[in-house]
């Protein structure tokens, strides 16, 4: 008989050890109908219309928790992107990280959001694939990022909190790691949120060094030379989200953080050339931008159908000083209706316009798609 005690007690230790571990998730996709019409450089650019299963951000995660004592835990987690597609590949391609969390708040170090991609959802609660069909020129990768990094996020304090992150150098420059020939690019995050009764505030900016403007030498390495430039992204979103009513506006500033075809890329879903689009609006290499964009996103949830509108309008684009014609005006219609907790139908279309001229790019679309949580 103690025998069988003492095994059935060793038995159930490992799953004791694995208690505080959470598999967790989502799975959403659809078919997305899609086309862009673009005249660059004079020359006029028809694309067919494309009709595609798309994967929205499909992912599985797991993460987990140790006591350690005196209010202290270990945490963890490890995210990955799961395309329903088999287009990924991979472990910590999300947000994964170890770190310490207690009352002093909690730092982690590992591949991190951003204080600035933490603001996204409020503004861009969307499910998509193509950036016109959510608010994904708004926050496009360029400028919400994962960083490989260090973070620290405060308690909050009477309805205040706020972050800090670095990324190093060496972890942004990894192949220059030993010979710091390059612009250093290492970067420094800060945010400050507040929330209260359903109304919240966030702000959250980014400085990077020498992000931009290195440029090649006669032996095709990159060479720091007087136009390398420090970059500057900031975000400033207000918004109400109780009582079955969502209302955020947003407002965005970068400089030196991307370049032009980064910035009007994210305009064509990938239909145009970054490099050509670039060459053709500023007419040279990789040149920084500066911008200026502001959105909203208002949704009122009925019973289980939940409608959306979102609108953005990007400022023309500063190229050296110079106004470069690529503003644009962005709008999406759609709505969730909810099976369940879990499962949801997805419905939307969007409509983007950009530049005018002899560079102008429009781009329309449409999604169905159904999205499962776990």
């Amino acid at each position: 008989m103690k025998k069988s005690l003492i095994a059935l007690t060793l038995a159930a230790l490992p799953v004791a050890a694995m208690a505080d571990v959470t598999l967790y998730g989502q799975v959403k996709a659809g078919v997305e109908v899609s086309r862009v019409k673009a005249t660059i450089g004079g020359e006029k650019v028809k694309s067919a219309t494309a009709t595609e299963i798309a994967d929205f951000g499909s992912r599985i995660g797991f993460k987990g928790h140790e006591h350690l004592g005196n209010n202290l835990n270990a945490i963890w987690q490890l995210e990955q992107n799961a395309s329903i597609a088999g287009t990924d590949s991979g472990w910590g391609t999300r947000e994964s990280f170890i770190g310490l969390e207690g009352g002093f708040g909690k730092i982690r170090a590992g591949k991190l959001n951003t204080t600035v991609r933490d603001t996204n959802d409020a503004i861009d609660p969307w499910d998509y694939s193509n950036p016109a069909l959510g608010m994904g020129v708004f926050t496009r990768g360029s400028i919400g990022e994962r960083k490989v990094s260090v973070r620290y996020d405060s308690p909050v304090f009477a309805g205040f909190s706020a972050s800090a992150q670095f990324a190093p150098r060496d972890n942004e420059n990894p192949d220059d790691k030993y010979t710091h020939e390059v612009a250093t690019g290492e970067s420094y995050y800060g945010g400050l949120n507040y929330e209260n009764s359903g109304f919240f505030g966030q702000y959250a900016g980014g400085y990077r060094k020498h992000t931009l403007g290195a440029v090649e030498n006669a032996a095709g390495e990159k060479e720091l030379v007087k136009r390398a430039k420090d970059g500057q992204v900031h975000r400033l979103t207000l918004g109400y989200d109780a009582n079955n009513l969502l209302v955020a506006v947003s407002g965005q500033y970068g400089k030196n953080w991307e370049t032009v075809g980064q910035y009007t890329s994210a305009l064509s879903n990938g239909a145009l050339d970054a490099d050509v689009i670039n060459a053709a609006v500023s007419g040279a290499g990789d040149l920084p931008v500066e911008t200026v964009e502001i959105a909203g996103t208002a949704a009122y949830r009925f019973g289980n159908l939940t409608p959306r509108v979102s609108y953005a309008h990007g400022l023309k684009p500063k190229v050296d000083g110079e106004k470069v014609n690529f503003q644009y005006n962005h709008v999406v219609v759609g709505a969730d209706y909810d099976f369940s907790k879990r499962t949801s139908a997805l419905v939307s279309a969007g409509w983007l316009k950009a530049g005018k001229g002899d560079n102008k790019i429009q781009n329309v679309g449409g999604l169905v798609g159904l999205r499962h949580k776990f």
